[in-house]
This record gives structure tokens, C-alpha cells and sequence, in this order.
């Protein structure tokens, strides 16, 4: 798979490639104290916080990527392909890749799933060679170049920027992507943040409400965008738990 994919804006399949969780070992810090005499001891180490109580820790040895989740979750499912790696992990049971809809149980109502995409640039192209090279990947980046609160439509879907975002040395912006109005296909709606670091290689991470219950359908994007803000702050700290080597 060529860097600067269009898999990059794209969410694929649940996959089945499951990886054992590892939790993480806490930090710990040591000092020295002075008692009455004047003499100095060494303090016992005292952990440090942890800032995702309670939450797993999963390493991808191939491609040096952790992040952390909820506990309470599913996942995740591991997918490794030529030049990248992509998990998912979920409030609902997460499929494998290429789980059909007639091999799923009924979901649990409102639920929600996160992917992680992680693509070398494997060709070792610049971004200007990659758009030179590849000129699709022009709608892919576009959104790099957008305002906050900025849209951009098309007969099918419309694109928000969000803000700005950096996770170590992977600079982008968040967006959010559903349909536009004059669309007629199934509901969706999901909340990207899409990075690039200094040697082309790409970061996503997608959040997506998920068997949403829609009451009324004249008002399904307020059904949507419900879900999505309860699990945002969740999304969040899942994003800046995300550690590449």
C-alpha cells in the first residue's frame, strides 16, 4: 500500500487479527529528605499519577505504536498491511475486517467505535511529489488547508475543520465528516483527526457513533451528533494517549 493513500480518509472493516493488551508500568519519581540531625535519606519512589485510570495499554510491536482505551471496551482488532497498521477497539463488540453486516449480532444502541490508522510513506515521496505523483490525494489533504469551521460539500458528504491538532511529532487537524444535505444515502457521522510528520507517514484516528438510535428521522443528525458528544472526551484522551516511535 503506497503512502498518501485514499485509505487514509477511508474506514475500513472491522478486523479479526487480535492483539493481547499489555498494561502499562507506572513512573515513578525518588527524592532525598533531610531528618532533624542534618543527615540525608533517600525517599521511597512515589508513583506518579496515572492520567487514564483504569484505562488498557496496547503496544503493536511491528510498527512501535501505543495507545490506550478504556478497559470496559472491545479490541482491539489488529489489521497489518504492506506499509501500515490499522485497530479498532469500541464500546460495542468490535468485527473482524471483512465481517459482513449478515455475520454481526444486533449492537448495542448508541454505541461507539474508534480506528486507528497508522500508513508508512513507504515510496519516500515529499507531500509535493506525492501530489504531483498522485493527484487524488489533493481531496484527501484539502482539508489541511481549510479554516476552522470551514466546510467543504459534495453531492454526497460535507466536510467541517475543527481545529488544529499535534501528537508528537505528527502535526494536522481534526474534521468532521457526514452527509451533506442533499443526500439521500444512509446516515452517518464521524469525527477525524488526520496527522502527517515530518517524513510523510500519515496518523488517523476516526470516531464513530454506531447503531445510533434515530427517533425521528427528520432529526437523525441530532441523534448522531449526541452520540458523539458523549464519547468525545473519551476520543480525546485516546488521542493523546497515541505514542509512535
Amino acid at each position: 500500500m503506497t503512502a498518501f493513500m485514499p485509505a487514509a480518509l477511508t474506514i475500513l472493516g472491522l478486523t479479526g487479527c487480535a492483539a493481547i493488551p499489555q498494561t502499562a508500568q507506572p513512573t515513578t519519581t525518588q527524592g532525598t529528605t533531610t531528618d532533624t540531625s542534618g543527615a540525608q535519606t533517600t525517599s521511597a519512589p512515589a508513583p506518579s499519577a496515572d492520567p487514564y485510570p483504569g484505562w488498557t495499554t496496547y503496544t503493536n510491536e511491528t510498527f512501535r505504536l501505543t495507545f490506550r482505551y478504556p478497559s470496559t471496551w472491545y479490541g482491539p482488532d489488529v489489521y497489518e498491511f504492506a506499509g501500515g497498521v490499522r485497530l479498532a477497539v469500541g464500546s460495542d463488540v468490535v468485527y473482524a475486517y471483512g465481517t459482513g453486516p449478515e455475520d454481526r449480532q444486533p449492537g448495542a444502541p448508541d454505541a461507539y467505535v474508534v480506528v486507528i490508522q497508522y500508513t508508512l510513506n513507504t515510496a519516500g515521496w515529499t507531500l509535493e511529489q506525492a501530489r504531483a505523483e498522485q493527484p487524488w490525494i489533493n481531496d484527501a489533504l484539502a482539508v489541511l488547508d481549510m479554516h476552522d469551521g470551514e466546510s467543504s460539500t459534495t453531492a454526497r458528504s460535507m466536510t467541517t475543520r475543527t481545529r488544529p491538532l499535534t501528537i508528537g511529532r505528527f502535526s494536522g487537524v481534526e474534521f468532521l465528516s457526514t452527509l451533506s444535505e442533499t443526500a439521500q444515502t444512509e446516515p452517518f457521522l464521524s469525527r477525524t483527526a488526520f496527522l502527517i510528520d515530518e517524513r510523510g507517514n500519515i496518523l488517523q484516528v476516526t470516531g464513530l457513533p454506531d447503531n445510533v438510535e434515530v427517533k425521528d428521522p427528520q432529526n437523525w443528525r441530532e441523534a448522531f451528533q449526541t452520540v458523539d458528544a458523549a464519547h468525545r472526551e473519551t476520543l480525546y484522551d485516546l488521542i493523546e494517549s497515541i505514542y509512535v516511535e
